[in-house]
Parts: structure tokens; sequence; C-alpha cells
């Protein structure tokens, strides 16, 4: 029994120190490796992590109600608010803003050239229907001295929805007979090469004084009986 006793010991203690060896040799859970990070497809990558705050809509201003012309230039008119007056020697800056507000896109833009003496470039702001032209200024040409800084013409009675309106009940679209019609008559009227009529209203007011320049008003029509397809302001005198 002795010897028996002692056989079961002897292995009890062999089990225990196997398993002690087993616990102190086997590697620690925290000592691995941290699973790398799965890799992000280029598309998500491009998004944002948080979605911008919207941009507040810009003020609208209050609608326009025409632009109507005269011998010194134009107003343009609004449903609310002070009138926009442009008389031609202003400075265009103010004009051609109040213009794209008002016909709701900006103009395209071109160089119309002079002849490098007398007559200088013009810059023209042309929306659908309506074409403003500002002098280039030179060292000898100045808006201030010129007779002709700045002068317009229209092709359509309504440009982005707002009515362009003309002197003397001129209109786009009227016949030669309805344009000798008008009160007062045109003073002058002129066949050109392409068997057009140019019509000029009051031609004795194109004038410079003081500064302040004076237009007429020209309309040609489309063909010896019309209709009229574009009314002109600028400085001719006759």
């Amino acid at each position: 029994m002795t010897l028996i006793l002692g056989i079961v010991a002897a292995v009890l203690a062999v089990a225990v120190v196997a398993v002690v060896g087993f616990a102190l040799t086997r590697p620690s859970d925290s000592a691995q490796p941290a699973p790398s990070a799965p890799s992000v497809p280029t598309d998500d990558a491009s998004v944002p992590a948080s979605t911008p705050s919207s941009t507040p809509s810009p003020t609208t201003t209050a609608a326009a109600t025409g632009v109507a012309f005269s011998a010194t230039g134009f107003t343009l008119t609004s449903a609310s608010g002070q009138p926009f007056t442009y008389r031609w020697a202003d400075e265009p800056t103010a004009a051609v803003a109040a213009l794209t507000a008002a016909f709701g896109a900006p103009p395209t833009q071109r160089t119309q050239a002079g002849n490098g003496s007398t007559l200088p470039d013009y810059t023209v702001y042309a929306w659908n229907g309506f074409s403003l032209f500002e002098m280039v200024p030179t060292a000898t040409l100045t808006r201030a001295d010129f007779s002709q800084p700045a002068y317009a013409l229209f092709t359509a009675n309504e440009v982005g929805g707002v009515p362009v309106t003309a002197e003397f009940g001129l209109k786009i679209g009227m016949s030669a007979a309805e344009v000798r019609a008008l009160t007062p008559a045109p003073a002058s009227e002129t066949p050109r090469p392409s068997g057009s009529i140019r019509f000029a209203f009051d031609p004795q007011r194109s004038s410079f004084k003081n500064g302040t320049p004076s237009y007429s008003v020209f309309a040609d029509t489309d063909g010896a009986d019309g209709p009229v397809g574009t009314i002109l302001y600028f400085y001719a005198p006759q």
C-alpha cells in the first residue's frame, strides 16, 4: 500500500509541473498585434466626415419693371426702391451691375475697335436683345471730354422679361408706315444699301454741352417696309 501511494504522489507531482510549465510558456492575449484597418474605397474617402452647413442664398433685389430711355441715358425702375438712372457720361460699373440684376443674367463682352485716333474702342456688354457700348478711355480721349462716351441699342421690346421702352412710341416690330405715323414724325428717313431704312427722331438734340452728352433716337428697319429690327440711342448731330 505504501508503494502504491508513493507512485500516485509521483504521478500527481509530474502533472502539476507540466501544467505550471504550460501556463508560463503560453503567450499573452494582449500581446497580439492589432488587426490592420480595412482599406477605405476611393469613393468613400472623398466624402467629408461632416455635412457642411448650407450657404445662405444671396439677397435678391426687387424685380425690375422696366428700362426707359431718354436723350441723356436710361432709367431702370423696380417694384420697390429707388429707380436707377444712368447717364451716358457715367462710369459703367454700376449700370452693368444694375442691368445684370434686372435681366437675370450676366452679359457677354467683346471689344469693338475704333480708329485709333478720333474714335475709341468700345467694350460691348451684350444681353439677349440689349447692348451697352462703353468707350475705352485713352490719354487723348477721356469720358469727360468725348461726345459719345457710351451708347446703346436694343432689338427686343422685352429683355429677360423686363420691358425696354424708347421715346415717341417707337417699338421693335413696327412697320415703316407705323413709324411714319408716329408723332412727332421723324425728321429724316435714310434708305440704306441693304434696302432697309434708318429713321431719325429729333436729330437736332444730339449735342455735347458742359460735358453732358445728349443723343437722338434711330430706328433701323429690316427691309423697306419694315419691321423695325433695331432701336439705337447715339450721338449723331444733323
